[in-house]
């Protein structure tokens, strides 16, 4: 088995019990399920837990899996929807806290924002400021209509084409470009006001 093999008939070994191949497809698509969820504005403390459940998922739906259909494309649907049910979650949970006079694991107790942890590997200076792009990005992506932010962030982002991300978000094409045309000029008057 090479690891250049195409995701089309890795998946499908996959889906027979053959663990180096779905390892291969994991290695392969881990990073961007990891950058899309860190776009969507999943604290970092849990986006390692999404992209993992995101494969535990994968693996067990895997005889489900239709290999005339990009496998990215099947992936990130999966890791969607992993996405969506965390931040439901923790909506929720930041409701029943406040209702409740609490405060969650993830806040500091003025209620402001915990600090996140620099990468000491890219140097302090590097990652306080990647940390801060980041953050005004995925605040400005917030802004936007969901349908607009995920369908910008896969395409833009992490890179999916356009009918990857119209098969992983579940719309048409035609409709995912509508999203995407909206969501540039959406963040064209963010960024201009």
């Amino acid at each position: 088995m090479s690891a250049s093999e195409p995701d089309q008939v890795l998946a499908p070994r996959a889906a027979q019990g053959d663990r180096r191949a779905f390892d291969t497809l994991v290695r392969r698509h881990y990073a961007g399920l990891v950058q899309a969820a860190r776009s969507f504005g999943i604290p970092e403390t849990d986006v390692d837990d999404v992209a993992q459940e995101t494969f535990i998922a994968a693996w067990k739906a895997l005889a489900e899996y239709d290999p005339d259909r990009p496998f990215r494309a099947w992936l990130f649907h999966i890791g969607l929807n992993k996405m969506r049910d965390l931040l439901r979650f923790r909506k929720v949970r930041h409701f029943l806290f406040g209702a409740l006079g609490l405060q969650g694991d993830d806040e500091a107790p003025d209620g402001a924002e915990a600090p996140q942890v620099a990468d000491p590997v890219a140097g302090p200076e590097r990652a306080v400021a990647a940390r801060r792009e980041l953050d005004l990005v995925v605040r400005t992506l917030d802004r936007l209509e969901r349908g607009q932010r995920e369908a910008l962030v896969l395409t833009a982002i992490v890179g999916l084409s356009q009918p990857e991300a119209a098969l992983a978000m579940g719309v048409t094409p035609k409709a995912l470009e509508r999203r995407i045309a909206r969501g540039r000029a959406a963040l064209a008057a963010l960024i201009d006001t």
